[in-house]
């Protein structure tokens, strides 16, 4: 009888999936790093998940078991991420490992809302914040790897993986393997870029990695922001600029697209260079293209030879007409 009565209370109806408290799993799994222990063995057992997204949600479910007392309560823990002040991204992580903690006690049909993420445009620096962050860097190592990032737009994470093999010296390419479900790419860099990786010990496989071993380059990148972020942040006050504090390593990312598209109007050549599977994924570079593009003014050269044409259309120069004066050729003034 007594069997029965707790079998019932377990079972799982009404809208969110329970009756009207559901039954409190928490306490069964014991200490909270038990219960944490226990998740993530439920997520590596999910061998498709990428060791990064487990750690993420590892990181996301304890966040919540800080400030959330009893994980049962469903409606209570809606609750809280709705008067919580966390942006709308990170309670959708947090909703998203939450749900995968339902999961892994058996309560598939559990209701959870979504939070609607606002499209916040990411920071654009001039090219001379760019330069003065990058030369202002003592570390060799950091230098190179900004100075790939802006020569790449790679992600910081594709940068991290390099391995010597993936650089052409004869034809200064990088071959990144992809990163987020995206593509692969083979890109060129800067004879200066080159000479700076070259420059580098070559203590492994990998260009950066000091350890050389994959499953730790999620925490040495961690810690190679923050020994980056404390560099920025002297630069910042030695030069006082305070929007130096704004560059991360994302932002060379979505400053050399943007300034990709401002030089060749080519939404496809942008695409292909940030490796995009889905072209709505670029289309925001062209917004942020015409923010910093004065549409009704333009810088007008003149060009005697095919060798100076050649070379300023490679620098976004749009051709006008050929006139006494030579080729005559014109670009949209920007802002930088």
């Amino acid at each position: 009888m007594e069997e029965d009565t707790q079998n019932k209370d377990l079972d799982p109806v009404g809208v969110r999936g329970f009756k009207s408290h559901p039954p409190h799993f928490s306490r069964t799994l014991g200490s909270f790093s038990q219960t944490l222990g226990t998740f993530l063995s439920y997520l590596l057992s999910r061998k498709a998940l990428r060791f990064s997204t487990v750690e993420r949600k590892v990181k996301a479910l304890k966040s919540l078991m800080v400030h959330v007392s009893d994980l049962a309560d469903v409606d209570g823990v809606v609750r809280f991420l709705n008067s919580v002040g966390w942006s709308e991204g990170s309670k959708n992580i947090v909703l998203s490992a939450y749900k995968d903690y339902l999961r892994m006690l058996g309560f598939e049909d559990v209701e959870l809302p979504r939070f609607r993420c606002s499209q916040r445009l990411p920071f654009i620096p001039t090219p001379d914040e760019v330069k003065a962050l990058i030369y202002g860097v003592r570390s060799r190592r950091l230098r190179a790897f900004l100075m790939v990032l802006r020569d790449t737009a790679a992600r910081p994470i594709e940068a991290w993986r390099l391995k010597w093999t993936d650089l052409d010296v004869q034809n200064c390419c990088l071959t990144f393997e992809a990163a987020k479900y995206s593509n692969s790419r083979r890109l060129k860099i800067s004879r200066e870029t080159l000479n700076m990786l070259l420059s580098l010990p070559h203590t492994s496989l990998y260009i950066f990695s000091p350890s050389g071993k994959p499953e730790r380059f999620e925490a040495e990148l961690e810690h190679f922001t923050r020994n980056f972020e404390k560099t920025r942040k002297r630069l910042a006050a030695w030069l006082n600029n305070p929007r130096l504090n704004k560059i991360s390593f994302k932002t060379f990312r979505h400053w050399k697209a943007t300034i990709e598209y401002v030089k060749t109007k080519d939404i496809l050549h942008v695409k292909e260079l940030l490796g995009h599977v889905n072209i709505q994924n670029t289309l925001k570079y062209v917004h942020l293209a015409k923010t910093i593009m004065n549409e009704h003014e333009f810088d007008v050269v003149f060009c005697q030879d095919k060798e100076t044409l050649q070379a300023k259309l490679a620098e976004g120069y749009e051709y006008v007409a050929k006139t006494k004066w030579g080729y005559c050729l014109r670009k949209p003034k920007t802002d930088f």
